[in-house]
């Protein structure tokens, strides 16, 4: 009588547990569905870290006098030979953009804008490592790479 008993609580247990699973798993299709019809995504991307540029000088590899410091927060364009003045020394963000129409849903393009008084440059960072920083200039599309300074 005990084992009937025991079995039957069990049985009941399971169809319980089987019916909240299938009634979550319909829930869940329905959010997604809802959130579909009104235009809200729910897909998770991973978390990375943006780009976080080190102090550090660069040297341009197609002029070995012009470069690029990287001090404090402040982006500093130099020419040697040449005083470095106000207008050289920038302010600079980075921010991340999926663009879907060029299936980069998955692998977002970072864009790097420095700013001062007198000027705001817009650029694509390309690759940003030990042996080379590549930046793309939106507005005329030409690579600069840069390596550290020896």
């Amino acid at each position: 009588m005990k084992k009937g008993i025991l079995t039957t609580i069990i049985g009941i247990v399971i169809i319980g547990i089987a019916y909240f699973g299938i009634e979550m798993f319909e829930f869940a299709k329905g959010v997604k569905e809802d959130a579909q019809k009104n235009g809200i995504k729910l897909e998770q991307k991973p978390i990375v870290k943006l780009t976080e540029f080190k102090n550090g000088c660069w040297i341009s590899t197609a002029d070995s006098l012009s470069g690029i410091e990287i001090k404090n927060g402040k982006w500093i364009m130099f020419y040697k030979g040449m005083e470095t003045d106000s207008s050289d020394i920038y302010n600079f963000k980075i921010r991340r953009e999926y663009i879907k129409e060029l299936g980069t849903e998955h692998k977002p393009f970072e864009f790097l804008t420095i700013t001062n008084d007198s000027d705001t440059l817009e650029y694509s960072i390309l690759e940003y490592s030990k042996e080379l920083l590549s930046l793309s200039y939106i507005p005329k599309g030409n690579t600069l790479n840069y390596e550290p300074e020896k």
